[in-house]
């Protein structure tokens, strides 16, 4: 008798560690696998993932591919409604063509459990992007755009007083910048909706163009109008006459290390990749670059707008551990630690943006003006319909993407080029019945 009373009350005490220890650490035993991309922010959180291990009990997997190749196998591996990742990388343009397909999982009943998600203290533009139909799909990590960066030292030599404000005068400034030994600029020549279409977009805008009629009320492509000819003939002198070689297919990468090692003078580019092209320890120019809004057009200035973010797949089979992760990955705690200790800038809290250790890690003021501020001053101009909201935007920019490439290499005139790109979007789009 005395042994199995004694043996219900070892039993009873176990059970008590085992749900103390369960209660403590809910995903032991989970893991989680994460399709992401090579940048700062996914490798810096990887750095920290156990972190989270410590706290939940579950384990976290990274699979990260470079920008181009990530989102390829995203559009794969959600498309075939595979359960292989629990969460996976999403640029805004995508939550519309994967959320509203129902291969994205909701957030909205996780994020109301959780006060401390604290939706409020995020930019507004990059939440607004990753709703459809008052449903938030993901929670964004990154606020993109382009800036200007320059040389002054460069600049001066040259007799510029100071940089770009419009298209105009930056061709005439690379005409008096670019020597035998530096071009002018570098630019992202690869055919890509995250490459040759981020870049040249903001041209497309600024002389007067757009990809549709009058979006949303009229999605008739208008990529063949004497707007966007101009523009992709402006691009296309700017990259063949004043780019670094290999231009045509160049990417971020490419441009950053050009940037790097001083090899040009100015170039529009990322304004998150500036802790990459400022680390002292990979950077010839560091201390010597200057910062300012891209340069607009005739019609205005369009910087880029996007926002990156990660989001749970629908066919996870474990969606609670993927949303407590995505909740910690992009908490302000998180956010503050990466942001200050890393290279990483691209922050959408706002509480970040104002913390004085991200400032001080940050500022990047070389005496030609603070990064930060002209880090704000860009979103301000970024149109927020940069990339249009609809699920078929990608298969549409992608095309004319390679449509840009064969004006830049010469395989056929911008006109012909546009012409055939916009007959093809009209084909997308009324496949997808947005035209009458």
């Amino acid at each position: 008798m005395k042994r199995t009373i004694a043996s219900l009350a070892l039993a009873a005490s176990l059970l008590a560690s085992a749900s103390a220890v369960a209660q403590d650490k809910p995903y032991e035993g989970v893991t989680l696998r994460v399709l992401g991309t090579q940048q700062p922010w996914e490798t810096e959180l990887q750095k920290r993932a156990d972190q989270f291990t410590e706290a939940t009990g579950a384990k976290v997997v990274f699979d990260l591919y470079s920008l181009t190749q990530g989102i390829q196998k995203v559009t794969v591996e959600l498309s075939s409604r595979s359960p292989a990742y629990d969460l996976v990388f999403v640029e805004a343009s995508d939550v519309v063509r994967f959320g509203g397909g129902g291969l994205l999982e909701p957030l909205d009943d996780a994020i109301a459990a959780d006060p401390d998600v604290d939706l409020a203290d995020f930019l507004p533009a990059t939440i607004d992007a990753n709703r459809i139909d008052g449903k938030l799909y993901a929670l964004p990590h990154f606020a993109a755009t382009q800036m200007l960066y320059w040389r002054p030292d460069l600049f001066q030599a040259a007799g510029i007083d100071g940089p770009p404000k419009t298209f105009s005068e930056m061709m005439d400034d690379c005409a008096k910048l670019q020597t035998p030994e530096m071009k002018c600029t570098a630019m992202r020549g690869k055919p890509s909706t995250s490459e040759n279409i981020w870049y040249w977009t903001q041209f497309l805008l600024g002389f007067g163009g757009s990809f549709v009629k009058d979006y949303p009320d009229d999605l008739t492509p208008t990529l063949d109008s004497p707007e966007a000819v101009e523009a992709a003939k402006f691009y296309a002198k700017l990259l063949t006459d004043y780019g670094i070689p290999g231009s045509v297919s160049a990417s971020y990468d490419e441009v950053v290390i050009a940037m790097q090692q001083g090899d040009i003078a100015m170039a529009i580019e990322g304004a998150p990749l500036a802790g990459r092209i400022l680390d002292p320890k990979l950077s010839k120019v560091s201390g010597k670059l200057g910062f300012a809004v891209p340069p607009g057009g005739p019609a205005g200035t369009f910087a880029p707008f996007t926002s990156q973010a990660y989001a749970v797949n629908a066919a996870s089979k474990n969606k609670q551990a993927a949303e407590a992760f995505l909740i910690w990955a992009t908490s302000k705690k998180t956010m503050q630690d990466i942001a200050a200790n890393s290279s990483f800038v691209a922050v959408t809290r706002n509480s970040v943006w104002n913390d004085p250790a991200f400032i001080k890690a940050h500022g990047y003021d070389f005496g030609h003006g603070s990064f930060t501020d002209a880090y704000r001053d860009t979103l301000a101009t970024a149109d927020p319909h940069y990339r249009l909201p609809i699920a078929e935007f990608r298969p549409a920019a992608d095309r004319v993407g390679a449509a840009l490439q064969e004006i830049v290499t010469g395989q056929r005139s911008a006109e012909d080029a546009l012409a055939a790109a916009n007959s093809d979007v009209e084909r997308i789009f009324r496949r997808a019945r947005l035209l009458r």
